[in-house]
């Protein structure tokens, strides 16, 4: 009984050294290229706004909010020029990119500005067609700053340009559970790029995002 207890104690240590060295390494590699202050980060001609749930229980996701802040802070400073909104649209009820855009829109960013990918199924998704539907290859995530290290990872990883700003923490939130589910993430991430080859649920024909906004949609209606 002794023995099994040790033997599940050091499997445990043993992962949790794994998974604290995975998003140590990730930190690492990515940090040089996020920036919080938005005289600091450099021009790029798209932004990639990484969806997130517009609202939780009690009211709007305050991750969600600080993220459109963030994109329309940015345009407006002429540090972008285009936006991408990326997210998920698993129903007519639930559509994210749709919110994103809306709120921008609202925001003052004009409309014809913006291009909604209906795929960004998970961050992996979001980067990669990024590059391989809409073409770029050089790009600012904009998401707060313990998901752009691993948005910038990954973009490194699949060999782009890819910078990050950092939007707003909200002060309410439990960051002990979002930060214990970000190590996962991180682990998840070096798992994909390293040993799966992970692709995106959806590719499709290369998309021009400044001649059709809306084509992103009819291309995943197409491959559904």
């Amino acid at each position: 009984m002794a023995v099994c207890l040790a033997t599940v104690m050091l499997a445990a240590s043993i992962s949790a050294a794994s998974i604290w060295a995975a998003s140590s390494y990730i930190e690492h590699a990515a940090r040089q290229n996020v920036y919080e202050q938005i005289t600091d980060i450099p021009y790029r001609e798209v932004g990639l706004v990484l969806g997130t749930s517009p609202n939780i229980t009690g009211g709007q996701n305050q991750f969600f909010s600080a993220r459109i802040a963030a994109a329309s802070e940015l345009y407006k400073a002429g540090k972008i020029g285009h936006i991408i909104v990326s997210g998920s649209n698993p129903s007519r009820y639930y559509n994210e990119p749709i919110v994103m855009k809306r709120d921008l829109v609202e925001l003052g960013v004009p409309a014809d500005k913006i291009t909604a990918d209906y795929a960004g199924l998970r961050t992996l998704d979001s980067i990669v067609r990024a590059d391989k539907v809409l073409g770029q290859q050089s790009f600012t995530v904009i998401s707060q700053r313990f998901h752009a290290i691993r948005a910038v990872f990954l973009g490194m990883s699949y060999g782009l340009d890819v910078i990050a700003f950092c939007a707003r923490d909200p002060s309410d939130q439990p960051y002990f559970r979002i930060n214990l589910r970000e190590y996962g993430a991180r682990f998840k991430a070096l798992l994909d790029v390293w040993v799966l080859d992970t692709q995106p649920r959806y590719l499709g024909a290369p998309i021009d995002i400044h001649s059709d906004p809306a084509a992103t949609k009819t291309e995943i209606r197409k491959q559904q």
